[in-house]
């Protein structure tokens, strides 16, 4: 399997442009980082006069990239349209550089960020003004404003602490000295908004398409429900050079078999995001092959994690003894033999687990989950505890159940095998009742159901990340019932403040401990792979470790006279 991810990372790579450093200097308030405009890939990029066609399965619900939680029902969408004050290099995306900043400066105490904005311009025409960026950091952080993935920031930045110096500089004091700062703002979901349209949309119409417009490197034309996706090319976009088309068009399809179809005919010359957990399996590598190399496959290893959401508003989810007995009887080795495996191409997930070993950062390593109830084998250990656990909440012989999930192949399959699993193991009669994406997370939000499968991708590459999703925001889509544990919540706080990596590692492992007693809503499952597909004439795309950064297509460019690659 190592020889294979290494294969399919020489694959990923298309048109590797290298990619300079940022500029440091010294000042007397600290440490300068300059980014200055154009890079050196810019000028390899080949404008043409056409529209990338993209397809994609899901039908937006959502617009407001700080409130909402979910990739492709928002994010996707929506990042086109706006920049970040830093973002993820695109050509590098390991590097968190500037995107409307030119340059920052981090005091000696690692207390203050101090940045210099570029010249650039709202959709509307207005100049982008570090009054825009404080309006959209203190949007972000509104008290009792639901925060799905950005929350985060809360932990940094106090509300309404940043001075604007001047029309384009502005510093931003934190809480606490911590390289998690720069790592959540870079998130694609903390989006600048312009102050003046922005303060004027109430929470509902934010969320309406068309509503909210950004500065970023394409224009929203049109969205037709249920049918496509139009974007425009900013003529004004301050990256000059940048985009490298005169548009996008991604079409609605909701069948996936005849998503597949469409890239296999060339209908379509890319998957939303590219890449998405729909995607990871073995469907990009077979089509990869059927067309001979003219759809690349493109994969994120362990990027995208399946869980269950137990409604603790349903009974008998209130109960955390029926909570735990679920979390011990689920089979997680089996889910990937069964799901994620496919021959002659091998397997494209791992048994699910709390955090995410990614970044370097173990928490949850094989050893550990081999001694680990929920994980350990043979299964017959966990299974007798959760029987016992299911009698003593009375409920010897089991109960019947709804269970909402998204209508994707991967996730009906995920869904399938884990209701044969409940039902064999302790008498659960799950009926489940996929939908499209939209649906599926307004009825997460609102608890229509007695449990969700639902799933979440890797925002940063830190531990923090996944605990920050699930259990730092209370209500919404990743915690709507708003289960909550006080040493958890306090173990989340800390390991921000924490710069000795062998602390923070001892916290982030008593937080799993306390997952692991299975009591709060979440059931890890599976770890899936993100996956899409490229036309070989899309160049200088670089997969990210995190499926959820470089949505913007600000950077891709089409060569007709690209070389068909050896399949």
């Amino acid at each position: 399997m190592t020889r294979f991810r290494s294969f399919m990372l020489l694959l990923m790579i298309i048109s590797v442009v290298p990619t300079p450093s940022a500029a440091q200097t010294p000042s007397p308030d600290g440490q300068t980082f300059t980014f200055p405009w154009p890079p050196d890939w810019v000028a390899r990029g080949r404008y043409q006069k056409m529209v990338l066609r993209g397809i994609t399965g899901f039908n937006p619900g959502q617009w407001d990239v700080h409130a909402c939680g979910t990739l492709p029902d928002c994010l996707m969408p929506a990042s086109p349209q706006f920049n970040g004050l830093v973002y993820h290099n695109p050509v590098n995306p390991d590097e968190i550089v500037c995107d409307l900043c030119e340059s920052w400066t981090v005091s000696r105490d690692g207390k203050t960020y101090t940045f210099q904005l570029r010249q650039a311009q709202w959709h509307d025409g207005q100049p982008v003004t570090a009054e825009d960026i404080k309006f959209s950091l203190d949007r972000i952080t509104e008290p009792q404003a639901i925060r799905v993935r950005t929350g985060v920031l809360r932990a940094f930045y106090e509300h309404q602490s940043a001075q604007v110096i001047d029309a384009r500089t502005i510093r931003v004091p934190i809480k606490f000295a911590s390289p998690l700062f720069l790592e959540n703002i870079a998130s694609e979901y903390m989006k600048m908004y312009p102050k003046h349209v922005a303060q004027n949309l109430s929470p509902e119409d934010a969320q309406k398409p068309g509503k909210l417009i950004g500065s970023g490197p394409w224009k929203l034309k049109e969205f037709k429900p249920n049918i496509s996706i139009e974007y425009v090319r900013n003529p004004n976009y301050f990256k000059k050079g940048l985009p490298y088309f005169d548009g996008m068009s991604f079409t609605i399809v909701r069948d996936y078999n005849r998503r597949l179809a469409a890239m296999q005919v060339g209908q379509a010359h890319t998957t939303e995001g590219p890449t998405i957990g729909s995607y990871g399996s073995e469907d990009p590598m077979r089509m990869q092959r059927e067309t001979k190399g003219r759809v690349r496959a493109i994969y994120i290893p362990e990027a995208v994690q399946n869980y269950l959401v137990l409604h603790m508003n349903k009974p008998p989810f209130q109960d955390p003894r029926v909570r735990r007995a679920v979390f011990l009887a689920v089979d997680r080795h089996e889910l990937v033999k069964i799901v994620r495996c496919a021959d002659p191409f091998g397997c494209f997930g791992s048994v699910g687990t709390f955090l995410p070993n990614k970044g370097g950062k173990i928490v949850e390593s094989p050893e550990d989950l081999a001694q680990a109830k929920g994980w350990r084998r043979p299964k017959d250990q966990d299974l007798a505890e959760a029987k016992t656990l299911m009698a003593a909440a009375g409920y010897a012989n089991g109960f019947k159940a709804m269970l909402n999930l998204g209508n994707v192949p991967l996730a009906v399959r995920t869904g399938e095998v884990l209701a044969e699993q409940l039902r064999k193991s302790l008498g659960i009669d799950l009926t489940l009742e996929p939908v499209d994406r939209a649906t599926q997370v307004d009825r997460i939000i609102r608890g229509t159901h007695h449990a969700s499968m639902d799933s979440s991708g890797v925002i940063i590459l830190d531990p923090a990340d996944y605990l920050n999703q699930h259990f730092l925001v209370i209500g919404g889509q990743k915690n709507p019932d708003s289960w909550r544990n006080p040493r958890l919540s306090e173990i989340i706080q800390a390991q921000a403040k924490e710069l000795e990596p062998l602390k923070r590692l001892r916290l982030f492992k008593e937080a799993v401990e306390i997952l692991r007693g299975g009591e709060s809503h979440v059931v890890p499952l599976v770890w899936g792979y993100s996956g899409g597909m490229m036309d070989y004439r899309l160049q200088n795309f670089h997969v990210p470790g995190s499926e959820q950064i470089v949505k913007h297509f600000e950077h891709i460019w089409w060569d007709p006279e690209a070389p068909l690659p050896r399949n």
